[in-house]
């Protein structure tokens, strides 16, 4: 008898997280694995993601056109509302035995609250993580830990945070990060062939810039997110641009894109297959912004990161990261550190805190295991 996960992705940042996994449970013979696809994934204007799992061939259970085209506060929560309508007939249609999902995105919470109130066992990746920046998506991420059924956490710090906040430790396994795995398994292409596709054949170097809007700070993402582009033209450098998430303050963020398209050091870009978006992370110089990225991922390159501002402060870091604050003269700092010999010669010795490249053989393996029935309840009481 087959275990029928039903997973949530809205946007490619998630999918990327957990793509691994779903391609495992495809070809194994004790799961099915359907997705329900929604937000940004079906988005053109974020570069309609949704090809990317088609590509990877994993089964699409429903397509929920949920994204409010918008760039307030509120869209988020409207676009969490047509998701939540939208997804309980699937659901109650698909019959899964568990529920799955991944980070701290509104898609979470939708899946644990949809779980929780249907009865059906959820499971949460990377809960336990937690930052300092005050951005919603960390007050998310705890709540859709209490709403969960079972913790599949990327490090023993995150398990304890979880046990602080009164989960049961038989619910939390400690896998690592999935998202890793890649940068072991992706088939390498040369710089030469990376660059070629952005039709930057001539350059020999570039930064990898991954810049997205902070809640609080959404008045002044347009702003913020050029002084990162001012700091790294001001240093002769040229950088290969990715889109902001769709967080209120992204559309002036995609208008300063569009303002700086004309610059010749810049190349911008809204989507990519996971294989060549590997390979832009392994052969940049630097990475410069404030994606988590720089701190999940670009330590398996290894690759320098200059984070800047508040956001993913507080969150468990290797030593390729540099902290700055939002303002040119730190970024182009942080950005000069970053390329010093110094700093990349120690690179060499930067481990990732959240795993070597095996998390999703972790993954099934705790999954076969799963006591789904036994701990489908949760009725303990954190006092005890």
């Amino acid at each position: 008898m087959t275990t029928k996960i039903l997973a949530f992705t809205g946007i490619r940042s998630d999918y990327d997280l957990l793509s691994g996994v779903y391609r495992a449970l495809l070809h194994h013979p004790a799961f099915d694995i359907g997705l329900i696809v929604s937000g940004a994934h079906l988005s053109p204007t974020y570069g309609m993601s949704i090809n990317n799992i088609l590509s990877d061939g994993i089964p699409i259970i429903a397509r929920i056109e949920s994204l409010i085209d918008s760039d307030t506060s509120s869209a988020r929560l409207k676009s969490a509302s047509i998701l939540l309508q939208g997804c309980l007939p699937s659901i109650e249609s698909y019959d899964p035995d568990l529920i799955m999902f991944a980070g701290d995105r509104e898609d979470v919470i939708i899946g644990a609250l949809a779980g929780a109130y249907l009865r059906i066992p959820t499971l949460h990746f990377f809960g336990g993580d937690h930052a300092v920046d005050g951005n919603v998506d960390n007050l998310v991420r705890h709540a859709t830990s209490k709403l969960s059924s079972f913790h599949f956490v990327s490090h023993p710090r995150h398990a304890e945070r979880l046990k602080c906040m009164g989960e049961n430790p038989e619910r939390i396994r400690v896998v690592g990060n999935p998202a890793l795995d890649r940068f072991v398994q992706a088939p390498g292409l040369d710089k030469a062939e990376v660059l070629a596709h952005f039709k930057a054949e001539e350059w020999h170097d570039y930064v990898l810039v991954i810049y997205h809007p902070i809640l609080g700070e959404e008045d002044r993402a347009g702003e913020h997110f050029e002084q990162v582009l001012r700091a790294i033209s001001s240093l002769g450098l040229h950088a290969i641009v990715n889109s902001p998430n769709v967080d209120a303050g992204n559309r002036s963020i995609l208008d300063i894109m569009e303002k700086w398209k004309q610059n010749g050091d810049f190349r911008f870009f809204r989507n990519l297959p996971s294989t060549l978006f590997t390979n832009l992370m392994r052969h940049a110089s630097i990475m410069v912004g404030n994606s988590s990225a720089g701190l999940l991922e670009a330590p398996m390159v290894p690759l320098a990161v200059v984070n800047v501002g508040s956001r993913q402060r507080g969150r468990l870091a290797a030593a390729n990261v540099i902290f700055v604050e939002q303002d040119q003269d730190a970024i182009e700092t942080g950005i000069l550190e970053a390329l010093s010999s110094r700093f990349q010669n120690q690179l060499t010795s930067v481990t990732s805190p959240y795993g070597d490249g095996n998390s999703v053989d972790k993954v099934i393996a705790e999954l076969e295991g799963l006591p789904i029935h036994a701990l489908s309840y949760k009725a303990e009481d954190p006092l005890s």
